[in-house]
């Protein structure tokens, strides 16, 4: 039987793998080129994933993307596609700078060179509304507070490393479902045991945990 997660990943795979499929295979040499050059062991978010991100800023037409750690960007490269068919904008932010993100897309993807508080706190003195989160960091309890200031009704939450015991995703999970605003009216979308098989080739969702309110679910689930 289809979980829940399984059934929303299928979904809206079928609807929008046309433009997603053919980016995957750029996102992957990103990821692996950019870390490369700084001999950096740690993985950046992988093609699952980020195949997750880029459905979920598509399919619902997330405008206004915050990220929290961008690394060597690959997660924001492939946001930012979809949130450019979208006619938005991404912005992410880091407090270590190792300069990956692509030219091509630094007119949708804009870089604080900061830590999660001081960018929103930055985005809240520009006047800004966000409606799509990536927490790949673990969100300070600050950053939940001005997520509920900065959130748009409709707000999608997604957290990196949702892996028991008490990943940086699990903490994620934990803080939004206790303090932020409209927790109640949203429905998370867990990771299934084993990433999810959309063709022979393409895996997507594997570590990824996402907090959807349940007025955007419609034809979804």
């Amino acid at each position: 039987m289809k979980t829940a997660t399984e059934r929303l990943v299928k979904r809206l795979f079928e609807a929008y793998a046309d433009k997603l499929v053919p980016r995957l295979p750029t996102v992957h040499k990103h990821n692996v080129t950019a870390r490369a050059r700084y001999s950096l062991e740690g993985g950046s978010t992988g093609n699952p994933d980020c195949g997750f991100l880029y459905l979920l800023v598509r399919a619902f037409d997330r405008k206004s993307v915050f990220e929290i750690g961008t690394y060597v960007g690959t997660s924001a490269l492939c946001m930012g596609a979809a949130t450019r068919l979208n006619g938005g904008h991404l912005v992410t932010c880091d407090p270590e700078n190792y300069e990956c993100l692509p030219e091509a897309q630094k007119d949708i993807i804009r870089y604080l060179h900061m830590d999660q508080e001081q960018a929103l706190l930055t985005l809240k003195q520009e006047g800004a509304e966000i409606d799509f989160v990536f927490a790949d960091w673990q969100p300070s309890l600050a950053s939940v507070e001005l997520i509920n200031e900065l959130g748009s009704r409709d707000l999608i939450f997604t957290a990196h490393d949702y892996v028991l015991p008490r990943d940086k995703g699990v903490v994620a999970y934990e803080l939004m479902s206790e303090h932020y605003v409209r927790a109640k009216d949203c429905t998370w979308f867990l990771p299934d045991e084993q990433p999810i098989q959309v063709t022979p080739e393409i895996q997507i969702q594997q570590c990824t945990a996402a907090m959807i309110p349940n007025e955007l679910l419609g034809q979804w689930v």
